[in-house]
């Protein structure tokens, strides 16, 4: 690379405003009642005056006589692989954006709509967008803003940020089109910017560049002149032939029924239908009408600006089925971008739609046809999208996506808004739908297709009413932050204007419903920035940045419009002026522009990557894709330090690649496609996962009915009565082989699947051992009732029920040639959840713990446990175990485990809204030890349990399941998740109040709408929602004279505890374990390398109706490093893909090849068996214990190789959640000199010598 230019900028000392534009402030009320001061646009902070070299004085008269745009342009230099231009950059320590005063830099400009033909159309209040793009090639970035109630603008830079109003010289005014959207592409491939302008009614009209500062109206020879009502655009080369092609994405030109427009209906066939004028856009879905949209269009270019219409019909796009569409999808559609989505090297397309229409993902076979995205690749969707962007947020090399909605991030605009959801009961067991979802959404690529939904976890999931976003590097970090334009004339989702008009009833006319608009209040919303922290979360920093502005904004760009190589943001703005930003961040950075071949000179869709700094940092360059707006086609990357060199790489859209190498920081290249290569062709890895799915040796699907919990509870966060089911691996038949035992809701049958020792299965039709569901079944345990039986203990909901009359579990047993007795152990008020067996007294036998899960309608009161001790086979509960257990919370979850190594079981609880309970058994009798070992102040949503050995030190750790950190709720010690409750209308059923913190305040959660159903008194205390979403909980409660306790949780995070003898040390499960609920817990070595590993079952969709199903989960695999951490595996690596509500799962080896297989249950759906073809295979243990206790439960094993031992495993009987794992244990393959020590329990301990060549080893208690 040649050395910098030392003339590179000529930028002269900054003149002081004058005394009436210098800086001043102002007061906007915020939604929440605070104030805001926003500094005026008057007010253009100096920028240091060393940030750039001043301009010689001889240069800047010669900028006076030829003009400063010719002046002051990059110096450019021939470089490797087209030519470069070097920047000076002095740090400042300044990071974000100054707000500049648009006027006084030549800009005048307003998007202004006339309130009366707001009223007749609302859709105008859609705003209006701008584009950037060097039209006359002078090498500054100019601007284009579109007006929908006036004539449009062209601002040429003059540099130095000066800008020039050449709108009439240029011929691009649009006089009286409504214009909506705009973009700068060569549509003719001859170097030059074209312009295309979409409009509300109008054409999309198109501009071709004479080279002389004119445009050439084209539209009528270009094929667009439609008149719907279009919005935004994007281009790419959608069939590989080099011509940008256009996507135009259509909203309607006259909105109809939020206008007040009146539809006329009658009955087809028993059907209603819409008839009249305006009817083809109108649909009637569950007596409600809907509003359809006008059909977007691609059109491909000839590469002379002639563009024809793609049809939707002809089978140029396919249903996810592979099948050609019937009829155009009549979308309200505000935005569409093309972007690589899968990485083939071809554009694909994502449109944003407005209410009921789904967004459409077409996915590009690289010719031109198109396929929606399969179903199960995204889970959910936005239900207002306006607009998407790409960016990969975690540098992981693929692409990720964030799309725009409406939530607000201030309590009291969410309790007068609309909720989260469409109340709606949801069907157990379904899956396959793609909900829309009342707030942002951020999809997480897995890299294989399919995108986990995590806005909640990035902390981006609320931004206000967003019209557009942008990812973008602001502080040159190397993550790319996000930038939001929010805010509406008129908050139409307001929920006292609504009541108001209720309250006026049918309008009169049809200027009176038209009118009805002003009754909303104005939504006045800051802009935000979210900070990309580099570990999938995101924090606000807009004021900190300067980005804060108050005015309605629509359109954004991102530009460099002072050629320092970092972009700056301008936006377009209703009835205000635009917001002029200049960037003030000063770390080392590279831009990157694309000398493209012709037709497509601006290297349209090629992929940008740079090395050198970081992670690899990827970005495309895309023509148009934001909301009505397009950026100028330049990308920018964080250098990490001046003294860096780096490399760039360049994936044109022919897939020819350019690399480009010792590219020095602080630099601006322009990369020529002209010296392309061929790509080495890329790695093809096919490797084979450690799971197959066998789930067809059982054919088994679990049943569950639904059921109204709502109408005993009706303000419940989540649904109980779909908490199942459990499952067991146990030798049901002593054949010496694990048989399958599943739990069924009511209604259905308990399910056994004997093992037919060939690793196939056949299910058990006798009735006798598979007895018909009375209730929903919990926790499943095989084990020893006395000595000579066998028996399952089966856990009995009595929730759905409500009473004392369903038994708290089955206690089904058997002996050889005998016909199996099933007794019942009794229900008490608390309704079962997890059981678990061990010999907790030493005594040879086995004693059963029974979890109480909640007291039906008394959630979250505490509920209470119970421990039955084994006399002679008979359970008998004690009154110290009575005493100890009564009242001890909502478990989830149970595990016995031998936490101190002498020999007796510790209970360890899983609880609701309380902590990880740890009972220490001191030689049979029980002690709580929460508090002592750490665990106290980790109060949590606790669902399942297991321990292993997690760091091989031949001590028992602790891992549990928990919500995640991807849900609605959040939860800290200094705030934590907090529910409030009491009978406040004396019925006996317990109502809640959910609380959330804003600041230091507690308010509460729901709004004023849902919970005045509940209690009607509530209105008559708070006439208005503003009022109600103003008040705390405490002026509530006081208020409506409720007497409230409340339970509160701190953590949310699923977690590992490591034991270190007198405490547990706490630590997070990796990020992708707190994407969704976790319940099964499963710690074995399953890959066979000598370290304990983590199973997590994931998702929750049983929540109150109008919350987001949690679904971002598929079943997880955490590999151990043998120090207590984890790495999660992708479903390619594990093999495990599971879409559904997981619930139980157990490992097993059932085939006995000494790798341990895995079932996995899912409430209302299809059980998952895989069978693991990957591990290494190791060493098959069975231990023969006492006759009371034949398999040995709670006896610990280790493997030896002369003095050192290996980590251990516990046999155990009940874990997890709600599930049995195999009484048979395996250990890593064996070297000579190899032994196996065993723990009984009591505390014995014996060593048994392994066999050179063993598989399996046997081990007798008396050995």
């Amino acid at each position: 690379m040649p050395p910098a230019s030392t003339g590179s900028r000529c930028v002269g000392r900054r003149v002081s405003a004058s005394p009436s534009s210098r800086a001043s402030s102002r007061t906007d009320s915020l939604p929440s009642g605070r104030k805001r001061t926003e500094r005026r646009q008057g007010s253009d902070p100096p920028r240091p005056m060393n940030t750039r070299r001043p301009c010689p004085w001889y240069l800047l008269l010669l900028c006076a006589w030829m003009g400063a745009a010719t002046c002051l342009g990059l110096d450019w230099r021939p470089g490797d692989q087209g030519r470069i231009a070097r920047l000076t950059v002095v740090p400042t320590g300044k990071t974000g954006f100054a707000l500049l005063d648009a006027a006084a830099h030549g800009i005048r400009f307003t998007n202004h709509v006339a309130i009366a033909n707001a009223k007749i159309n609302n859709n105008l209040l859609n705003g209006a967008g701008l584009a950037a793009g060097d039209f006359d090639g002078d090498g500054w970035c100019d601007l284009y803003f579109c007006n929908l109630g006036g004539t449009n603008a062209l601002y040429r830079n003059l540099g130095n940020w000066r800008f020039e109003d050449v709108t009439l010289s240029s011929g691009t005014a649009c006089p009286g089109q409504a214009s909506t959207g705009a973009v700068f592409a060569d549509l003719d491939g001859d170097g030059r910017l074209d312009l295309l302008v979409s409009s509300c009614g109008g054409p999309v009209t198109c501009f071709l560049n004479l080279g002389d500062g004119r445009f050439a109206n084209a539209t009528a020879a270009s094929g667009l002149a439609a008149g719907d009502g279009t919005t935004s655009m994007a281009l790419a080369d959608v069939d590989g032939n080099g011509t940008l092609d256009l996507y135009v994405a259509a909203y309607a030109r006259m909105s109809l029924l939020r206008s007040g427009g009146a539809i006329a209906t009658r009955t087809v066939n028993g059907r209603t239908v819409a008839t009249g004028p305006g009817s083809e856009r109108i649909r009637i879905v569950n007596g409600r009408m809907v509003e359809l949209g006008e059909p977007d269009t691609l059109y491909l270019n000839d590469g002379k600006a002639h563009f024809t219409p793609v049809s939707w019909t002809n089978g140029a796009f396919l249903n996810e089925a592979g099948q050609p569409l019937r009829e155009p999808p009549r979308d309200l559609g505000l935005s569409a971008i093309f972007r690589d989505i899968d990485g083939d090297g071809a554009p694909d397309i994502y449109v944003c739609n407005d209410f009921d229409g789904p967004d459409r993902i077409w996915m590009n076979d690289g010719k031109g046809r198109f396929r929606a995205l399969p179903r199960l690749a995204m889970r959910s969707g936005s239900r207002f999208s306006m607009n998407a962007d790409f960016a990969d947020i975690d540098r992981d090399g693929f692409d990720d996506f964030m799309v725009a909605d409406m939530p607000s991030r201030f309590h009291v605009l969410r309790t007068t808004q609309m909720g989260a959801m469409d109340g709606a009961q949801r069907q157990p067991g379904r899956f396959l739908d793609r909900p829309q979802i009342r707030r942002n959404t951020l999809f997480l690529n897995r890299g294989d297709g399919s995108y986990a939904e995590i806005a909640n976890h990035a902390g981006v999931a609320a931004s206000d009413w967003t019209w557009c976003l942008a990812f973008m590097d602001v502080d040159l970090d190397g993550y790319e932050d996000l930038l939001v334009a929010t805010g509406h004339a008129y908050d139409i989702q307001d929920f006292d204007a609504t009541e108001k008009m209720e309250r006026l009833g049918r309008p009169r006319s049809a200027a009176d419903a038209r009118d009805r608009l002003l009754l909303f209040p104005p939504l006045r919303t800051p802009n935000y920035i979210f900070r990309n922290q580099g570990d999938l979360t995101f924090a606000e920093t807009g004021t900190k940045w300067g980005f804060d502005s108050l005015q309605v904004t629509h359109g954004m760009v991102l530009a460099d419009l002072d050629n320092d190589g970092d972009l700056d943001v301008v936006a377009n703005c209703l009835e205000g002026p635009p917001l002029l930003y200049r960037n003030e961040s000063d770390r080392p950075r590279v831009a990157v522009r694309l000398k493209g071949k012709a037709p497509n000179t601006k290297g349209i869709g090629a992929r940008v990557r740079m090395t050198g700094f970081g992670l690899p940092q990827t970005q495309q360059l895309l023509a148009g894709g934001r909301y009505l707006s397009a950026d100028e086609p330049l990308r920018v990357f964080a250098a990490g330090a001046p003294t860096n060199k780096l490399a760039v790489e360049v994936t044109w859209r022919s897939g020819l690649r350019t690399l480009v190498r010792e590219v020095p920081a602080d630099s601006v290249l322009e990369i020529d496609e002209a010296g392309a290569v061929a790509a080495p062709p890329a790695p093809v890895e096919v490797a084979r996962p450690l799971f197959a799915d066998a789930s067809a040796l059982i054919n088994h699907r679990h049943a569950e009915n639904a059921f109204d919990e709502f109408r005993r509870q009706p303000l419940l966060p989540k649904m109980l009565s779909q908490s199942g089911p459990g499952i067991s691996w146990h030798d049901w038949d002593g054949d010496g082989h694990d048989d399958l035992i599943i739990g069924s809701g009511m209604g259905g049958t308990l399910s056994v699947y004997r093992n037919r020792g060939d690793g196939t299965f056949a299910a058990v039709g006798d009735a006798a051992y598979t007895p018909k569901a009375a209730a929903d079944q919990t926790g499943v345990v095989g084990w020893t009732p006395a000595p000579g039986r066998n028996g399952l203990l089966v856990g009995l909901s009595s929730y759905e029920d409500g009473t004392t009359n369903v038994p708290a579990a089955l206690n089904l047993q058997w002996a050889p040639g005998l016909a199996p007795e099933t007794t019942m152990i009794p229900g008490t008020a608390s309704s079962t959840g997890p059981v678990a067996v061990a010999d907790v007294d030493g005594d040879g036998d086995l004693d059963v713990f029974v979890g109480g899960r909640v007291v039906p309608g008394r959630y979250p009161e505490a509920s209470s446990s119970r421990l039955f001790r084994n006399h002679g086979g008979q359970l008998v509960e004690e009154s110290a175990d009575r005493r100890i257990f009564a009242g001890v919370g909502l478990v989830s979850g149970a595990v016995f485990g031998d936490l101190d190594n002498d020999g007796y079981p510790e209970l360890i609880l899983a609880c609701e809204w309380g902590p990880i309970r740890v009972y220490r058994n001191e030689r049979g009798q029980f002690r709580e030890v929460t508090g002592e070992l750490g665990f106290e102040r980790f109060t949590g949503w606790w669902n399942g349990v297991a321990t292993g050995d997690l760091d091989g030190d031949g001590k028992l750790d602790i891992v549990a399941s928990n919500w995640g950190l991807n849900g609605m709720y959040e939860a800290s010690e200094s705030k934590p998740l907090q529910l409030f409750h009491g009978d406040f209308d004396r019925d006996e059923f317990v109502d809640l109040l959910e609380a959330e913190y804003e600041g230091d305040k507690v308010y509460p959660r729901r709004d004023l709408y849902v919970l005045g159903a509940v209690f009607p008194g509530l209105r008559d205390i708070y006439a208005t929602h503003r009022a109600f979403g103003e008040a705390t909980l405490g002026q509530i409660t006081k208020a409506m004279h409720w007497e409230t306790k409340a339970v509160r949780a701190t953590t949310l995070a699923s977690m590992a505890f490591l034991n270190r003898g007198s405490t547990f040390q706490p630590s997070l499960l990796p990020r992708e374990a707190q994407f969704a609920p976790a319940f099964a817990v499963c710690v074995a070595d399953f890959d066979g390398d000598g370290r304990q590993d983590v199973f997590l079952g994931q998702n929750l969709f049983a929540l109150a109706p109008d919350t987001p199903r949690l679904d971002a989960g598929r079943g997880l695999l955490l590999r151990g490093n043998g120090r207590g951490g984890f790495d999660a595996l992708s479903a390619g690596q594990s093999g495990l893909e599971i879409h559904g509500e997981q619930r139980g799962a157990a490992f097993a080896d059932y085939d006995g090849d000494g790798r341990m297989d895995l079932a996995v249950t899912q409430n209302g759906g299809q059980t998952y068996l895989y069978h693991n073809q990957g591990a290494i295979p190791g060493l098959r243990v069975r231990l023969k214990g006492s006759p009371g206790n034949p398999t040995g439960i709670g006896a610990q094993i280790r493997p030896g190789n002369g003095a050192v031992l290996g980590p251990v495993v516990e046999v155990q009987a009940g874990s997890g959640y709600w599930s049995q794992n195999s009484a048979v244990a395996i250990l890593p393959a064996v070297v000579p000199g190899s032994h196996v020590e065993v723990r009984w329990p009591g505390g014995r301990v014996t060593r048994t010598s392994v066999p050179a060549g063993a598989k399996t080893v046997d081990i007798a208690i008396g050995q």
